[in-house]
């Protein structure tokens, strides 16, 4: 599409655009949202099939690394029948983008070539936030305007070294401006960790909600042996899933409010980019990976028929990374009654079908909006439709049955390995009537903000929420365990959080208790909110890994953004090794 067809239809939806779809102006000092009548056009559900997205070949192969060269462009998809073909961004010309699979311990490298975009975006740019302009771009030259148009791919949960990080001020723009720690084209991945299902995704400062809604997601994996002898469903009966939510005006372009707003829900499921799809499967066995990628919007994930009888169970093995230390069941005789993800957390399911051959099941979302603060009810409440074949004879299942699945064991770290406890404080102000929300005090780029655990050693981090908001709080480099959580960080963590996770939900008036070891590499990395909204405005800090000596065994404390302070106990020499450290008990396969 051209420049001038580009503008035209950016006309159009900003004619169409009488007001935010949900939220509140950005003027407004509050946190509470406003939920209006619905803006989208009335479509109907469940009349198109769930698209599969394509596993995405490498374009060439050497000394055993597989290349991927992807274009970053804007073009037209239709996302439902009844609704015209709504203008997008996206990887490889398709939303979502292509899902890219790796093989753990397989070195692979991607380059993402934005050069096709136009220098419009398709979205308003709101200046008032940091990044979108020189003077709130730390490390920026001045005299050099910051392009409305910019990306950087980030492949979430990935460890990997700052470098190739997709780090939020890397960015490139269509004419070849970069930001400011901009360092390389392609992106070395080492792949040197547990198996995982994830997202690649946009990570520009200031405008990362704006690329992410536009369409700049697509899904990843690491494969390994241990998973590959589990005997899990696979094939086309290991079926991805990228929960999302949109508005849509009448023309089928993008609704989504001019300024910035702290809380942002769509009112129509796009599930792998498809409006309210629905899935026709086997009664048999089904693998479901699942990954929230919505910019706000929290899902809590059932299944429901007509009668809310004889319902499958939803067996969870898999967190955001390797495998919980135990099957999780989840449903009416679970566990839990329902699979709660956060932005971009994720969870593996299989559902047996075999006992539903004819039936049609709905996955449904019971999450408020916002979650965890004022209710204000649930107002997506499906999401897509289940529909289980009756075949004259059940088909061959030889995949796992999930009751009886035992799942590699993980090498914990111990809490007593921790050399620091760190509180970390989750607030907002209000400047200027523009809600801010910050870590530890701070907002990005501040003076002071970073604070700087060793390498090689291990710390615990407590996560305190003093907002009316649920966090999604994400740690580049690390995975963590969760070891607490409630008021006080002393109730045990839910079920489905044994294991290894990058993301972790933090309740209003909740303090989360983390374990992790900073290994692998020094440098810089983000930690943030991953409410996309709030990672935009200041909710994302530095911490930076540093070499040399690491404290021992205590249980010292430090203060917010200071530096790494003396602890109390006893001391003991660290290991401060090479950049690039060998895998730790953290990588569990």
């Amino acid at each position: 599409m051209n420049d001038k067809s580009t503008m035209d239809k950016i006309s159009r939806r900003r004619l169409l655009k009488a007001s935010a779809s949900i939220g509140i102006a950005g003027a407004i000092p509050q946190t509470s949202s406003r939920v209006a009548a619905q803006s989208s056009p009335s479509l109907e559900k469940y009349i198109q099939p769930l698209p599969i997205p394509e596993v995405r070949e490498p374009d060439s192969e050497q000394h055993g690394v597989d290349s991927y060269q992807i274009p970053v462009t804007e073009f037209t998809q239709n996302l439902h029948p009844d609704l015209p073909d709504t203008t997008l961004w996206g990887f490889d010309g398709v939303y979502p983008g292509p899902l890219i699979e790796g093989q753990r311990n397989q070195r692979m490298r991607v380059q993402f070539d934005n050069s096709q975009l136009p220098t419009n975006h398709l979205l308003e740019v709101d200046e008032r936030i940091g990044g979108t302009t020189a003077e709130n771009h730390p490390g920026y030259e001045k005299s050099v305007p910051v392009p409305e148009v910019r990306t950087v791919t980030h492949f979430h949960g990935l460890k990997v070294d700052p470098e190739n990080d997709g780090q939020a001020d890397m960015w490139t723009s269509p004419s070849g401006v970069v930001g400011p720690r901009f360092t390389n084209d392609w992106q070395e991945l080492p792949m040197r960790q547990s198996r995982l299902t994830s997202t690649y995704h946009d990570h520009t400062l200031g405008i990362v909600r704006l690329n992410a809604y536009a369409g700049l997601v697509g899904m990843y994996s690491i494969r390994s042996r241990k998973e590959e002898k589990l005997n899990l469903p696979s094939g086309e009966y290991d079926i991805p899933l990228l929960l999302q939510d949109k508005s849509f005006n009448s023309d089928g372009s993008l609704d989504y409010p001019d300024s910035w707003v702290p809380r942002f829900a769509g009112d129509t499921a796009v599930i792998n980019g498809a409006v309210w799809p629905y899935l026709e499967v086997e009664p048999r066995r089904y693998r479901f990976r699942i990954v929230n990628g919505a910019n706000h919007r929290t899902f809590s994930l059932q299944l429901h028929n007509e009668s809310s009888q004889g319902i499958p169970t939803l067996h969870q093995f898999a967190p955001d990374h390797g495998f919980l230390e135990s099957v999780v069941p989840i449903g009416p005789a679970g566990d839990l009654d329902s699979l709660v993800l956060q932005p971009f957390e994720r969870g593996e399911v299989i559902v047996d079908f075999s006992k539903h051959a004819g039936e049609t099941f709905t996955l449904t979302n019971n999450a408020e909006l916002p979650y965890g603060g004022e209710n204000s009810g649930s107002d997506l409440g499906e999401l897509m439709q289940i529909r289980v074949t009756d075949p004259d004879e059940n088909p061959v299942d030889n995949s796992v049955n999930p009751t009886n699945l035992k799942l590699p064991s993980s090498k914990k770290l111990s809490r007593n390995a921790a050399v620091k406890t760190r509180e970390m404080d989750l607030d907002l102000t209000v400047n200027d009537r523009l809600v801010t929300y910050q870590l530890n005090g701070y907002g990005f780029g501040e003076e002071g903000s970073v604070v700087r655990p060793q390498l090689g050693t291990t710390e615990i981090w407590e996560l305190k929420n003093n907002t009316n908001d649920s966090h999604p709080i994400h740690l580049h480099l690390v995975t963590f365990r969760v070891i607490g959580r409630g008021p006080n960080g002393t109730d045990a963590p839910d079920p489905n959080e044994q294991g290894h996770k990058d993301t972790v939900r933090v309740e209003p008036g909740e303090t989360v208790r983390i374990l992790t070891r900073f290994d692998r590499y020094t440098g810089q990395f983000p930690w943030h909110c991953h409410m996309l909204e709030h990672e935009d405005n200041k909710m994302m800090l530095r911490f930076e890994v540093t070499p040399g000596q690491g404290q021992g065994k205590g249980n010292g404390r430090q203060t917010p953004g200071q530096g790494q302070g003396e602890g109390k106990g006893q001391q003991s020499p660290g290991q401060g090794r090479s950049r690039e450290q060998e895998a730790s008990g953290q990588d569990h396969e």
